[in-house]
């Protein structure tokens, strides 16, 4: 009797964090303007997304802004997603480096004008974990 109640106190209190394989966080860029929830379900590697009031979505197939060659690398808690838009002779490539761990997003934007690169951002969001 004394051996299942202790077991059952044991489970109770193990965070989260060992026993749960999916990991959300709550992100801002640094103008305010942006804000999204992300979901990584570390088990079947799915990066989900959803906007304020929108429905989730599956950020590795999601087009946002006429995307083109949109790619997603998983590595353990660390994702980054590439994308790259074209205008008539400019383009722009997109890199968002989405980590689990340390619960950081940094989007970093190169922008090309006739193949040479023109301008290179790096927006640091400020983001923060969302317990599941």
């Amino acid at each position: 009797m004394h051996n299942k109640f202790l077991l059952l106190i044991l489970f109770l209190f193990i965070p989260n964090i060992m026993l749960g394989k999916n990991y959300m966080m709550n992100c801002i860029s640094p103008d305010f303007k942006k804000a999204a929830f992300y979901k990584f379900d570390s088990t079947n590697k799915k990066l989900l997304m959803r906007t304020v009031k929108k429905k989730w979505k599956d950020f590795c197939d999601f087009n946002t802004e006429n995307e083109q060659n949109i790619s997603c690398t998983f590595n353990k808690h660390n994702i980054i997603r590439s994308s790259t838009i074209k205008n008539e002779q400019d383009y722009l490539e997109k890199y968002l480096n989405i980590n689990f761990t340390k619960y950081s997003l940094v989007e970093t934007i190169k922008i090309f004008k006739n193949s040479n690169l023109k301008e290179k951002i790096d927006n640091i969001y400020k983001c923060k974990k969302v317990n599941i």
